[in-house]
């Protein structure tokens, strides 16, 4: 394809001009959002933050905070059992059992359901878990994806996430973003080095493109940007409530910084996840040593 044209200054000028005139109107139609009235005084609790923060991908370390908060209210009481495999090995279970609905909001209700629903109703243990994850993995991942769409869900409801679809605007932003890059190119190729503005511009176009992929809203986005800085907060050792504790282990942080959280705390239900046998057997359980994703 030959780009040497015999076009005056002039020209190429005007044809850039009007590209990116036009860029910047699909810019404009890309980033214009309807008028919303956001609750900017909007309260999440622990595992909400952490799912927002964090997403789907380390949903495990949310629900290890939920068992702990649900064994500290005394909606279900875990206990730790030694066993000997077939091979005689020594190994740990824990067990979850004596649900007590009463107290447990929504999000909570819902995991225990499905928890529980992997045993006999009435008692869960890991070693249960762990081999229904192995043996029958579409079964259990679906009921934890369950989990997953209802916060999904619950994020929507919250105006936190949006599911609004703008593809046709996304592609049309697309191509006049490539016709600009283009234009560029061949100005460039013509020996008219203004046009390094038009690729330089096309490039920024891009990346903005790229970030309306987001399913954030506005106040989703705020709300990250405040989480950002209460992860720093909490990595500097400067939680000290429940509150504190619960989002640090849905955040999944070391086990030090959780530790230092407990013990300024000093409320020993939740001892238990100073053992050192609790949070290894839990995320096995619950993830192997891969990651829970939605299918």
């Amino acid at each position: 394809m030959e780009l040497k044209m015999n076009f005056s200054t002039t020209y190429f000028l005007i044809i850039n001009i009007l590209v990116f005139g036009l860029s910047l109107i699909m810019y404009y139609l890309l980033k214009k959002k309807g008028t919303k009235t956001y609750d900017e005084k909007l309260d999440l609790n622990y595992y909400e933050k952490a799912y927002l923060y964090k997403g789907p991908n380390f949903i495990y370390n949310s629900i290890i905070a939920m068992l702990l908060r649900a064994q500290a209210s005394g909606n279900i009481k875990i206990e730790k059992n030694y066993y000997k495999t077939k091979k005689g090995q020594d190994k740990v279970e824990f067990f979850l059992k004596n649900l007590n609905s009463a107290g447990l909001d929504k999000g909570e209700r819902k995991l225990f359901e499905i928890l529980f629903s992997l045993g006999d109703g009435e008692s869960i243990s890991t070693r249960q878990m762990d081999r229904m994850r192995r043996t029958e993995a579409d079964n259990y991942n679906k009921k934890f994806n369950d989990f997953i769409y209802f916060l999904e869900d619950e994020m929507v409801a919250k105006e936190l996430f949006t599911r609004e679809k703008n593809t046709l605007k996304i592609f049309l932003s697309f191509v006049v973003f490539s016709i600009l890059f283009f234009v560029g190119i061949v100005t460039v190729y013509n020996e008219r080095f203004f046009s390094i503005a038009s690729i330089v511009a096309s490039l920024f176009f891009y990346a903005s493109l790229i970030t309306t992929f987001s399913k954030m809203t506005d106040l989703g986005n705020k709300k990250f940007r405040e989480l950002e800085k209460v992860e720093e907060e909490l990595k500097a050792g400067r939680g000290t409530s429940e509150d504190d504790l619960l989002l640090a282990l849905g955040l999944g942080l070391k086990y030090e910084n959780i530790k230092n959280i407990y013990e300024k705390l000093g409320d020993e239900a939740y001892e238990i996840y100073l053992d050192e046998d609790f949070y290894k057997t839990f995320k096995t359980a619950l993830v192997g040593d891969h990651l829970l994703v939605r299918n």
